[in-house]
């Protein structure tokens, strides 16, 4: 069946236009409601309807269970790019599972060529209803509404699975379970990269319209999903994009408004690539400062800037909720105020309309206290100025206020005149008086010149380095730590060892060795998925003798492979991107304990995971910068650099290893 979008009239699929209005028919989704698909779900209602098709509440006829299916358009049916993409990434998210992410049971189609999919039904309402019921959240409730989701993306993330399209939406608030708590589960993990592909959106997906168009939902993606090349040059969309959405989610949820809010597509992706939007804790002043930071980390602009992982999103903001708010100084109680207003008792000569910033240094803010209660305020002067930095008036003591450039007028803020004693009367200079005089003033000139040079000597050498232990910074530019590449099993027994290096995709199943070279002597740990994808221990202080290690030491400029002589390490099967965590330190590591503790290949346990997650946390605040180097391209490799100021020790990177 057919419908009319303007006037409701059902019409049989042979039927293009409305005979009432002649408006395009399109599908009718609720034709399908009290059906029976595939004969082997009763469908029960419709639920929703969106771009990637319709989603019912169904039941299993013979199982009695109660599902979601997601029916998608027919129009896709005959997209051969798309259905190839539908079908992978439909297999990745059925095999992901996780407590807070609804499960994909099946995929099918039916006889007639219907294309659906089978999932988990959650009684609930999504963050978005939510939001509207409830306005706005304090950052504890946001936090602990979210961090389940932080778990999902985690955990999906280490298996190369990107979400892509996370917003309030995509996030059910289920019904309160036994012991009180709504259980929070994440919509279409895995499947929505398909409407790159699909090119079909509908009016039930955004408000969001441009030039006649009903756009996706642009309020929430990453400046890399707008085209936009970060810093590392690589365009593959990964977690990274997740964690930028989920900060927006963040700020909606805190602020009680979206974050960017053009009303364009064209204007959007300018506010999304560069405009820097005002900090939560400015917002909303009871937000605490470590929280805010967090969240402007993870909305940075470009992916290199952000946290690494939604682990360490958490981490941080959970810290973050320890730190204190940032004291108000402002009299206004309006948090969306972009000036300050000042009330005055007398006119100025200031254009009325000018847009004024008034800010105080620290001698400003403290108000002594009145000598009567009558006493009059202090006069306020405002006088015009040019584009520069406002200058105080001659003979007038006062605190200066720093005033924007494009500003028409600067405000000064005049203290009370200090008492100034009377001179003594002037004594009449004799001669060896003027000769004292002039000796001194020889003395001055020659003294300046002597400082003055050494100063000039100073400035024109080059930054003093730091040793070791100091946390004295420099400008340094980037220095190298390391290099890396991966050695494959060659496909044929006897064959040789090919060297790859960066994000070249490579086969599930394959075998592979990581070398690396440090600039100086040090120590190598090495985290990654073990079983059941859960975080490892590959190597510590203790390897296993199975790696053909005996330690883990490395010794500058010579190669250290890992695992060593004959033996490889396998990918995993399954497609997806293995993420490696590497540490290297110049000392021996004896905490956390893991980092000493004997490899057994068991995944770490959830109180030695947490102690990673804070150890990564704390030393990748600032990941190092890849730079991939195939000048030679029979021996590529990728160049592993840290600010040149940076002396934290340990350093900590990442390997990212992508199979299909």
């Amino acid at each position: 069946m057919k419908y009319c979008t303007l006037c409701k009239a059902k019409y049989d699929d042979s039927v293009s236009f409305c005979t009432i209005d002649g408006e395009v028919l399109e599908a009718d989704p609720s034709s399908l409601v009290d059906t029976v698909l595939d004969g082997q779900y009763q469908m029960e209602a419709l639920l929703g309807k969106g771009g990637m098709g319709a989603v019912y509440r169904g039941r299993h006829i013979l199982l009695g269970d109660r599902v979601a299916i997601k029916v998608l358009p027919p129009e896709v049916r005959t997209n051969a790019e798309w259905l190839r993409r539908f079908r992978r990434e439909g297999q990745a998210a059925r095999r992901f599972r996780h407590p807070n992410a609804v499960t994909v049971y099946d995929l099918r189609t039916a006889a007639d060529g219907t294309i659906y999919m089978v999932m988990e039904y959650v009684e609930g309402h999504t963050l978005d209803a939510e939001m509207k019921n409830r306005g706005r959240f304090t950052a504890a409730e946001a936090l602990e509404i979210l961090t389940p989701i932080m778990s999902v993306l985690d955990t999906a993330h280490s298996m190369g699975v990107v979400h892509r399209d996370l917003k309030p939406e995509n996030i059910m608030i289920g019904k309160p379970t036994g012991n009180g708590g709504p259980v929070v589960k994440l919509l279409d993990l895995g499947i929505a990269k398909m409407r790159e592909i699909a090119g079909v959106e509908t009016a039930g997906t955004t408000a969001l319209t441009m030039a006649g168009q009903v756009l996706g939902t642009p309020y929430y993606m990453s400046p890399e999903q707008w085209g936009e090349i970060p810093r590392d040059e690589n365009m593959e969309i990964d977690g990274r994009a997740d964690i930028y959405s989920l900060g927006l989610v963040f700020y909606e949820m805190i602020a009680g408004r979206r974050c960017y809010t053009a009303k364009t597509l064209h204007e959007l992706r300018r506010e999304h690539v560069s405009t820097v939007p005002k900090s939560l804790h400015e917002v909303v002043p009871s937000v605490p400062r470590g929280f805010s930071e967090a969240i402007q980390r993870a909305t940075a602009k470009d992916r290199s800037d952000r946290q690494p992982t939604a682990a360490v999103l958490a981490s941080e903001l959970k810290a973050g909720l320890n730190t204190g708010p940032v004291p108000s100084t402002s009299p206004s109680n309006n948090e969306f105020a972009e000036t300050i207003a000042e009330s005055r008792s007398q006119p100025t000569n200031s254009d009325v309309n000018a847009p004024t910033v008034i800010g105080l240094d620290a001698s400003a803010t403290s108000v002594p206290a009145a000598s009567s209660a009558t006493s009059p305020p202090p006069s306020v002067d405002v006088k015009p100025q040019p584009a520069s930095a406002a200058q105080p008036q001659p003979g007038m003591p006062s605190d200066t206020v720093v005033e924007l450039r494009d500003m028409d007028s600067s405000i000064t803020l005049p203290k009370a005149p200090p008492i100034v004693a009377p001179a003594p009367p002037r004594r009449a200079k004799s001669g060896v008086g003027l000769i004292i005089g002039a000796l001194i003033f020889i003395f001055l000139v020659v003294g300046l010149g002597v400082a003055g040079f050494f100063i000039y000597r100073k400035f024109k050498q080059p930054p003093a380095t730091v040793s070791a232990g100091t946390t004295a910074t420099t400008n340094a530019a980037p220095r190298e730590l390391s290099r890396y590449w991966l050695m494959l099993e060659p496909p044929a027994r006897g064959g040789k060892l090919t060297r790859v290096a960066g994000l070249v995709p490579l086969a599930s199943g394959q075998k592979f060795q990581m070398h690396f070279v440090f600039v100086e002597d040090g120590f190598v740990y090495i985290f990654g998925p073990g079983q059941g994808n859960q975080t490892t221990a590959f190597l510590t202080t203790k390897p296993s003798p199975e790696t053909g290690l005996s330690t883990n030491e490395a010794k500058v400029g010579q190669e250290f492979s890992f695992p060593n002589g004959d033996q490889l390490l396998g990918l995993d099967k399954k497609p997806g991107t293995d993420r490696f965590t590497v540490v290297f330190s110049k000392t021996k590591l004896e905490s956390p304990s893991f980092l000493s503790a004997q490899v057994s290949g068991d995944p770490l346990p959830a109180n030695q995971l947490a102690e990673f997650n804070e150890f990564v946390s704390k030393y990748m605040q600032k990941p190092p910068v890849m730079e991939r180097d195939d000048s030679n391209s029979e021996t590529p490799f990728v160049r592993v650099k840290v600010d040149g100021d940076k002396q934290s020790d340990p350093i900590v990177f990442e390997i990212r290893i992508q199979h299909n």
